[in-house]
């Protein structure tokens, strides 16, 4: 899936931790601002370390991911957090479950090999969506979301999120330059514009030929605080971790 924003984390004191949403897709040119969106970071960062996907990269231009601990401390990070089986049912919320099947649709065991008694086809247990697959263990299906209770466990959880006025955002007056290089941006002449110079509009798909040109450090950005009911909620987060996300707070 298309990377949506990359997140980096500065710090974590208690049960508030302060960041950066790295603002990288021209189709997704601003910071969700609900509360699903933190906890949805905070899910998908366990993922991440759960797996063993989180690790130094060698793009530090681009925005490359960044763990200060090896991937195997990553994973025993999260193998020991009191909140690990939380960690569990939020992602399957947002993303469903995976159910192992036959080939034919019905329920196996966690090992992929034994047929559940008595024998049910996952269509007729599950809600099911439309995602499926083979993982080199056993056929899968996958759940739905839950939005509401997702929503319903971000507001339980997320008791402050504060997000900056972005930062990097190129001014009108260079996306004008870019467009029009032979046309200086002078509100003083007559032809020149009607507004003063500010920051450009993100929604604008002009500013994103500018800012293909800039490296990872000089993309647009919001500063973060995150607050949350309970410290175990933010186990798992360091500071220096980086890592790119597809996630919105957006139920699947």
């Amino acid at each position: 899936m298309t990377s949506i924003f990359t997140v980096s984390i500065d710090s974590v004191e208690g049960s508030t931790l302060r960041g950066r949403v790295h603002i990288i897709n021209p189709d997704v040119p601003s910071v969700p601002r609900k509360s699903v969106f933190p906890l949805s970071l905070l899910v998908d960062a366990w993922w991440h370390l759960d797996r063993g996907f989180l690790h130094d990269e060698d793009d530090e231009e681009e925005g490359g991911d960044r763990y200060p601990f090896t991937a195997d401390q990553g994973n025993d990070i999260t193998a020991s957090m009191r909140l690990k089986d939380e960690f569990s049912k939020l992602y399957e919320l947002i993303l469903g479950k995976h159910i192992r099947v036959t080939e034919d649709g019905y329920l196996l065991a966690d090992d992929g090999k034994t047929v559940l008694e008595p024998r049910r086809k996952a269509k007729d247990v599950y809600q099911l969506d439309s995602g499926r697959g083979h993982d080199g263990i056993s056929h899968f299906v996958m759940t739905s979301g839950n939005a509401e209770e997702f929503s319903q466990g971000a507001a339980d959880i997320v008791t402050r999120y504060d997000i900056s006025p972005y930062r990097n955002v190129p001014l009108r007056s260079e996306v004008a330059a870019l467009e029009n290089p032979d046309e200086p941006w002078d509100p003083e002449e007559p032809w020149g514009p009607e507004e003063p110079d500010g920051p450009a509009d993100l929604d604008d798909y002009t500013v994103w030929k500018l800012l293909r040109t800039c490296s990872f450090a000089e993309l647009p950005y919001a500063e973060i605080a995150v607050t949350v009911s309970d410290a175990g909620y933010l186990e798992h987060m360091v500071a220096g971790m980086r890592w790119s996300t597809t996630m919105t707070g957006h139920v699947c």
